[in-house]
């Protein structure tokens, strides 16, 4: 388990914003944080931030946005790490 009982938690009860959405998906997926951080260009406390319903600031809302497309179109965190490689 890639992810901890309370980040979990935390994320099921924040406000739903576009942070807390990646989050949801990403521990569905299992998809770790450190490639979230990669993939956004931010680090991993400020995408755990956006777990927990902080607002995504402009400066990382494209790549959010579009990480957040690619793990809603994956079945498993291998096939969403594969379309990052791919679209970066």
């Amino acid at each position: 388990m890639a992810y901890s009982d309370e980040i979990r938690k935390t994320t099921k009860n924040a406000p739903k914003t576009l942070g807390n959405q990646l989050g949801r998906w990403a521990i569905s997926l299992d998809f770790p944080v450190i490639e979230v951080a990669k993939f956004t260009g931010a680090t991993r406390q400020t995408v755990y931030n956006w777990f927990s319903g902080t607002e995504v600031t402009n400066a990382y809302r494209m790549r959010v946005q579009s990480l957040l497309n690619i793990l809603q179109n994956s079945k498993t965190a291998e096939e969403a790490l594969r379309q990052c490689l791919k679209n970066q």
